[in-house]
């Protein structure tokens, strides 16, 4: 199968037609789905605007000066829309697609401005919805993911509730950010500003199962805006993936936050399922609008997904410690050599 690109940029408004004509032909010759934020689209330019494009493509759109969200595509690839849910707030774009036999959820998003991790908490709601194990998140995030590492001439940490949010929804999600996986020591900006600030702010969350996927991450050069594009290549394998076997890691049930997040579970799929959440589980039989079996199937289903999601979580940032702990290591064996 050939290499798919997806590249993502925030382009500062595309209200002018020379602008957005010269932004369409410079990206589409560099990516087979382009996600385009802060467009300035309205929906009444939206067939204008994919006519321009020449193919298909979906809009989240506000005004014609400020926010929304674009996803572009060439017809250079197999894919088919099953879903979508259009923020009209002009923030995201999220799609429930198969490319190339490889089903996914793509969500393009223009992070607020402001400290909002109820933002953050809506996203995961909505791509959790379409219910695909295998999730692509990319746009500007407004928000770095660490302070040391993705900013630089920045006085104050900005946004750390929305911080905060993004981690534990890369947890629930099982969402990794490759690029800083690929790059983990070296410090790239998608983002200049005044006083000579810089931070990355761009940057794509992918789940765990589609690294291996994943040729190559790459933050580009900035055209037009004041934002560089960031992109990935894909190459899905041809192989029909099976369901594989999972075992239960013992070791998690020592684990504080993980029995905590079982317990959330086990409440959430009851009241989901319960026929009255008026009678009290402890005192009263509780009814529900499913058999037990059924119920006890949902429960462990949650549970399973929490299991898998935490300790994906574990191995991660013990991966992570490894990696830090080898180029601390490098370093000293040089410092050494040289003395």
């Amino acid at each position: 199968m050939s290499t798919i690109t997806i590249g993502s940029v925030n382009c500062r408004g595309l209200s002018e037609t020379v602008k957005r004509i010269d932004i369409f032909t410079k990206y589409k010759d560099l990516y087979d789905i382009i996600i385009l934020i802060d467009t300035h689209s309205t929906s009444e330019k939206e067939k204008q605007w994919l006519h321009e494009w020449g193919y298909v493509g979906k809009f989240s759109s506000f005004s014609s000066k400020s926010r929304g969200v674009a996803v572009l595509f060439r017809n250079t690839f197999e894919f088919k829309i099953h879903g979508e849910t259009i923020d009209l707030s002009g923030n995201f774009v999220i799609l429930d697609i198969t490319i190339q036999d490889y089903r996914i959820t793509l969500a393009a998003i223009y992070g607020p401005n402001n400290d909002e991790p109820a933002f953050f908490d809506n996203i995961k709601n909505k791509i959790s919805h379409f219910g695909n194990s295998s999730i692509v998140v990319v746009g500007d995030w407004n928000v770095v993911q660490d302070y040391e590492m993705d900013t630089l001439y920045y006085r104050n940490e900005n946004n750390p509730q929305s911080k905060a949010k993004i981690h534990e929804v890369m947890h629930d999600l099982d969402l990794l950010d490759i690029w800083r996986l690929q790059h983990p020591f070296e410090k790239r900006y998608s983002w200049r500003g005044p006083n000579r600030k810089q931070s990355r702010l761009d940057y794509f969350m992918i789940t765990s199962d589609i690294e291996a996927f994943v040729i190559s991450s790459d933050i580009g050069i900035s055209y037009r805006s004041d934002h560089s594009p960031v992109l990935i290549d894909l190459k899905f394998s041809s192989q029909i993936r099976g369901k594989g076997t999972w075992k239960f890691n013992n070791s998690l049930l020592k684990e504080t936050e993980f029995i905590e997040k079982v317990k959330g579970d086990i409440k959430t799929v009851i009241e989901e399922y319960e026929s009255d959440p008026s009678i009290d589980i402890e005192t009263e039989d509780k009814q529900f609008n499913i058999s037990y079996q059924l119920l006890w199937d949902m429960i462990k289903l949650k549970v399973r997904g929490s299991a898998i999601s935490f300790s994906s979580f574990r191995k991660k940032e013990q991966n992570n410690k490894e990696k830090e702990l080898l180029y601390k290591i490098s370093l000293l064996d040089k410092k050494t050599h040289r003395e």
